[in-house]
């Protein structure tokens, strides 16, 4: 994809899981330690993985259902209590990708409106983003129990270009997966994807997206 500039951009918004933060060493472990409580056969990490970016409900929904495809409804209930028990022991453990934090200060540092846009649930996402001290860049975060439509529906990246006063063209959506993507053209933003994060199965290479970078801090001579 060819190298592009964008120009009278007053806000760069953020996807959390695989694009800020790499989550799924936790997020597996999580899920495996519902699996031991609910006596449910193991699956795979790669496989959990591939669930990741939905929200905790899809990613708690489809991960029983790999485990117990006949049954896995009557697990769901409380399998996503111990899911969100175990994952609020874990999330705070997650890392940032390298030069994530860099690029949220050096893009803060031109006067650009950052968000957090994300499907994941509040009380996670606070945390992470306070532990590593990420919010102190952000302008505005909201998360996936905070909307009626979580991403792929544009709903999240509307209400945030309301809350900072802008235009949906005045502003690039950031993500690593087709949820985001999504999510970005139909809200009318632009968008930018990572290479390195959860896809879903999903191809990421296609017409919708304005930049393929390699690094967050890419972002930081493309933008005005």
């Amino acid at each position: 994809m060819r190298l592009r500039h964008f120009h009278n951009i007053k806000g760069v918004f953020f996807d959390l899981d695989g694009t800020l933060f790499d989550t799924a060493p936790e997020l597996i472990i999580a899920v495996q330690k519902m699996f031991q409580e609910l006596n449910l056969p193991p699956v795979s990490a790669e496989i959990i993985k591939s669930f990741i970016g939905k929200g905790a409900e899809n990613l708690v929904r489809k991960s029983i259902e790999q485990a117990s495809p006949k049954d896995g409804h009557q697990f769901f209930t409380l399998g996503l209590d111990l899911f969100y028990q175990f994952y609020d022991e874990l999330v705070d453990q997650s890392i940032p990708f390298e030069g994530a934090e860099k690029a949220l200060s050096d893009l803060s540092l031109k006067g650009l409106k950052l968000a957090c846009v994300t499907n994941k649930p509040k009380q996670f996402t606070d945390k992470i983003l306070k532990k590593h001290e990420m919010h102190k860049f952000l302008h505005f975060v909201i998360s996936g129990d905070e909307v009626e439509r979580k991403k792929p529906d544009p709903l999240s990246i509307q209400l945030t270009c309301n809350a900072l006063g802008i235009r949906a063209d005045e502003s690039i959506m950031v993500g690593d997966s087709f949820n985001d993507i999504e999510a970005g053209y139909n809200a009318g933003s632009y968008v930018v994807t990572v290479p390195y994060g959860y896809q879903s199965g999903q191809s990421i290479d296609c017409p919708k997206v304005d930049l393929a970078v390699k690094k967050l801090t890419d972002l930081v001579t493309a933008i005005n």
